[in-house]
């Protein structure tokens, strides 16, 4: 192994499979608890770090495979760490905000149809096939966006950005211009 400043450079000798393996798992020994540790003070608990940590893991193996140079993999790794951390809280806020507007509009309602949850599903239907995919696979089969991403041949972080989309979309077919909610 050559150490160049913080750069770890491949070994000739190694196949370029191998090689890519081999410069992963030697930045996960050296640098894992502090990827681990950064999105720990980025307020994701101790199971989703974990998943961080590991998925940019595997976007470097990834990134690595398709013959991209990347000349830092220490500071290519914890750019991807934290971009997926604040992705994850941006999800959260989305996620929050259509939560909080039902929470709202079903204390404003009496008596309770049973139809109603019937109503925000039939909205999801109303959605592209890959935004419809991403949110039945994760809110309704209780899926992680990793889940999710493979079974639809996509990246976490793209199963994330789908089922953003379509949260926004579901606001705005939920929403009246006067602030109030409608629900179909």
């Amino acid at each position: 192994m050559k150490v160049a400043g913080a750069v770890t450079l491949a070994d000739p000798t190694r196949t370029t499979e191998t090689n890519h393996s081999w410069v992963v798992t030697d930045l996960q020994a050296r640098r894992g608890k502090a990827l681990w540790g950064l999105v720990r003070r980025l307020d994701l608990d101790d199971e989703e770090a974990a998943d961080t940590v590991q998925e940019a893991l595997l976007r470097l193996w990834r990134e690595l495979s398709t013959g991209a140079n990347i000349a830092d993999p220490d500071a290519w790794t914890f750019r991807v760490v934290y971009r997926l951390a604040m992705d994850e809280h941006r999800l959260r806020r989305s996620v929050r905000g259509v939560v909080d507007r039902v929470a709202l509009a079903a204390a404003h309602r009496e008596p309770r149809d049973p139809t109603d949850g019937l109503a925000v599903w039939a909205e999801v239907d109303r959605l592209p096939a890959r935004q419809r995919a991403v949110l039945y696979l994760h809110y309704r089969a209780d899926l992680p966006y990793e889940a999710v991403g493979s079974i639809l041949g996509i990246t976490a972080n793209g199963a994330r950005n789908h089922a953003s989309a379509a949260l926004a979309r579901l606001r705005g077919a939920f929403a009246l211009s006067d602030g109030e909610q409608r629900w179909t």
